[in-house]
């Protein structure tokens, strides 16, 4: 089922498009959710039924390069803006402090738009199709990638408080998720009925966004650098976090390569007018991606006999 999570997660950047040896095991073609900011399209979830329950996959942050998906420059660029609007703020519906810019994408997401249907009245349809026709048990899975990952967390804190769902088990697999709340918030979702694990590689930058007291000195330079404000804050992740053994990590493993050469490489970066991020790039999208064969691919499919969608 965590591979199919993770294959749900892949689908939501592209919901019409299934890649063949990753099928998701939808029951039916799952409903696409959709919300606009400013009039763009910057906020989307799958929700659909598979054998075990009901999946929401909510998409990611759109990449940083255009033409391969069906989104403009601008809409890339308001869901970046939205991603960095994170102020930790208190938001009705969830405990403790939120990310004021996720706090507002399930929101939008949460609630039903014009003649159609939020998440939650979209998870509650598929219940009711599974009362008619018993091919589906009363289970809710939650995943996403990326800003999709927080999302996640927030809808699962959100989903396992409602009165009509009280009788379901809630079940999270993030993927390189973003943080979604301060301490006080993950205190409270780790007392809530939900099951979660969160897969993050060690050289992701992503999961240690927006930095807490646990990220590493690294991620905390490039944040200092970047913005000031952001690298104070004191997010936390959430979950049961699952991460490469530690064979993975050998001499020679690509992300030690990695973990290696950033030690070399920021330094540099960082001490040069204009930063030079462009350089550093290639490599921070490479640890961040979930395609076939990457790391989190083979992290989720690991010693289960995967072909890791190949």
């Amino acid at each position: 089922m965590k591979r199919r999570l993770l294959y749900a997660s892949s689908q939501a950047y592209q919901p019409k498009m299934e890649m063949h040896g990753r099928s998701v095991g939808w029951l039916e073609p799952p409903m696409v959710v959709r919300r606009e900011m400013a009039h763009r399209p910057i906020d989307l979830a799958l929700v659909g039924r598979v054998p075990e329950g009901v999946v929401v996959a909510f998409r990611g942050s759109l990449p940083p390069f255009f033409g391969a998906y069906e989104d403009d420059g601008w809409t890339v660029l308001l869901d970046w803006l939205n991603d960095a609007n994170s102020l930790c703020v208190q938001e009705p519906g969830f405990a403790g402090g939120v990310h004021l810019g996720f706090a507002e994408s399930m929101r939008r997401l949460w609630v039903d738009g014009e003649g159609e249907l939020g998440v939650r009245h979209a998870v509650q349809a598929m219940l009711d199709q599974t009362l008619l026709d018993r091919k589906s048990r009363r289970h809710l899975f939650v995943t996403g990638h990326s800003k999709g990952g927080a999302l996640a967390n927030l809808f699962a804190w959100r989903a396992a408080r409602v009165g009509a769902w009280m009788d379901m088990p809630v079940s999270v697999a993030t993927i390189a998720a973003a943080r979604a709340g301060n301490a006080e918030f993950a205190r409270a979702y780790a007392a809530e009925r939900i099951a979660c694990l969160r897969y993050e590689l060690t050289s992701d930058l992503v999961p240690h966004l927006p930095p807490g007291r646990d990220t590493p000195d690294w991620v905390r330079g490039v944040a200092r650098t970047l913005a000031p404000k952001l690298a104070a804050m004191d997010y936390h992740a959430v979950g049961l976090r699952v991460a490469p053994v530690a064979h993975a990590h050998a001499k020679g493993h690509p992300h030690q390569r990695w973990a290696g050469s950033r030690r070399r490489i920021l330094p540099s970066l960082l001490g040069r007018r204009g930063l030079g991020l462009e350089a550093l790039l290639p490599s921070v999208l490479k640890a961040h991606a979930i395609c076939p064969d990457s790391g989190y691919d083979r992290l989720i499919c690991q010693g289960e006999g995967c072909d890791h969608g190949g």
